[in-house]
């Protein structure tokens, strides 16, 4: 927790931060994302829960995600400089006690039966300087804290992001350029903390113009190096993405990203690779700033993705790796190949100054070479995937609410005993517009095929039906 303590205090010198809204414009994420480490690639970050209030503020658009502006920080010689930044401490056991075995919690390894319910811990540190239009920004992550766990060296990330921005570059008012390794976010589902359209992880550059009339249009490339012990070449990423506002109320986004590879050597397995990613969302504000509700659809088009590198994130995948694992089979896939239709919803509502409900859910349906039409199990082709769910909330206090969510996942809509219900009450205490500590305890209804993954916990193959988890987090 030191991370979090040291950026509490910078900012506090600073000034306070501002609260964050649920009503952000389409397309949009948090100033955090998170996650943990899978096979294949180290942790990421995944964006924190969000309060069931909805409090509009001030913030900083790009086509694809919001940030909230940080406070003002110390200035020396001309030159600002400032710390934001997101700390999650979640403490999670069974009642005998242990950590819980949950087919859920793996931000990457679960797929699309991830829930965020059960999240692994995370801080992540933004630290910029800023003189007149040009910023340099540096983001440090960290997970599983040493200080109570033993440490891994995949999930201290260090300096993971280092970038410099230049805003009305060449004297162009709204003209915009970021150069670095930094990501990009589009297409964002909070409830699931994941991404309809895509996450890149990149190096490169990405050139941004605010219309006069308003909405943003963006373009950009980056590379991300290859990983030849696990065969992934050297995979670029390029995107095209905008968002316009149709009306007051409704603003609308078109994104198309392309990720390939071409880094075939001797000797080695790995073969051409490209996948494309396309789609469209919208997202509605109620009147009398009651919520919001947003929808968005994606296409993806794969070719051989088992061999691309993580520079595109989306679905709970990471990289073609991922997303063959997860979806398209490792079986008889044609080393990842194959379409994805994918389709959320999510609106959270005001009802009341004191009552709020969140609707919300997901589908995905997949085309792939891997067909076994005797088991479903195997068989990845024309199989449905669908989520959903409910959380009602009541504030009692200023400083206390209660709420209680309930999700269904079906991993398989033609196989019913492939899919798990949850129930999860909540007590929460908001801590003003830093973040809160919250109890919950969850219950699962299994399906009979549901089980641990292979190899995920030596000697057990059933999931946990009960599970307490008291957890604090803080966002500056």
């Amino acid at each position: 927790m030191r991370p979090a303590l040291a950026l509490v205090a910078l900012v506090l010198a600073g000034g306070a931060a501002p609260a964050l809204a649920d009503d952000a414009p389409i397309g949009t994420a948090p100033a955090e994302p998170v996650t943990e480490p899978t096979s294949t690639e180290a942790a990421k970050p995944a964006a924190p829960k969000q309060a069931a209030a909805i409090e509009p503020i001030t913030t900083t658009e790009t086509v694809g995600v919001t940030t909230a502006e940080p406070a003002k920080g110390l200035e020396a010689g001309g030159v600002a400089f400032e710390l934001h930044g997101y700390a999650r401490m979640p403490l999670s056991a069974t009642a005998t006690p242990r950590e819980p075995y949950l087919v859920d919690n793996d931000y990457y390894l679960s797929g699309f039966a991830y829930t965020r319910l059960y999240e692994p811990d995370w801080s992540e540190l933004f630290l910029s300087a800023k003189k007149g239009n040009y910023k340099a920004e540096f983001g440090l992550f960290a997970s599983l804290y040493s200080d109570y766990a033993s440490a891994r060296l995949e999930n201290q990330l260090g300096i993971a992001q280092a970038s410099v921005s230049a805003q009305d570059f060449l004297d162009q008012k709204g003209l915009s350029v970021q150069l670095g390794v930094f990501w990009d976010r589009f297409g964002y589902v909070e409830p699931y903390d994941t991404y309809m359209f895509g996450r890149t992880h990149q190096g490169g550059v990405k050139v941004a113009y605010d219309l006069p009339i308003g909405g943003r249009i963006q373009a950009g490339i980056g590379i991300h190096q290859a990983q030849l012990q696990q065969n992934l070449g050297l995979t670029p990423v390029a995107h095209v993405a905008a968002n316009f506002p149709v009306g007051k109320d409704v603003s609308v986004g078109a994104y198309v990203l392309r990720s390939w590879t071409r880094d075939q050597r001797q000797l080695s397995p790995i073969q051409d690779g490209t996948m494309y990613v396309a789609g469209t969302d919208a997202r509605y504000k109620l009147p009398h700033a009651r919520g919001s509700v947003y929808a968005a659809f994606s296409y993806y088009h794969m070719d051989k993705v088992l061999y691309l590198a993580p520079a595109l994130e989306v679905m709970h995948s990471t990289g073609g790796r991922g997303l063959t694992e997860n979806f398209l089979g490792t079986d008889a896939s044609d080393d990842g190949s194959g379409h994805m239709y994918n389709l959320a919803v999510d609106a959270p509502v005001s009802i009341t100054d004191k009552i709020g409900v969140r609707a919300f859910g997901m589908a995905s349906w997949v085309r792939s070479p891997q067909r076994d039409e005797m088991d479903p199990l195997i068989n990845r082709d024309r199989r449905m995937y669908l989520k959903w769910g409910l959380e009602p909330s009541y504030k009692i206090l200023p400083k206390l609410a209660v709420s209680a969510r309930f999700d269904r996942v079906i991993l398989d809509l033609y196989d019913a005993e492939n899919s798990f219900r949850v129930l999860s009450p909540k007590v929460s205490f908001p801590l003003d517009t830093w973040g809160e500590i919250f109890f919950m305890y969850s219950h699962y209804w299994y399906g009979d095929k549901v089980h641990l993954r292979s190899g995920q916990v030596p000697l057990e193959t059933m999931p946990d039906a009960n599970v307490f988890k008291l957890q604090a987090q803080v966002r500056c």
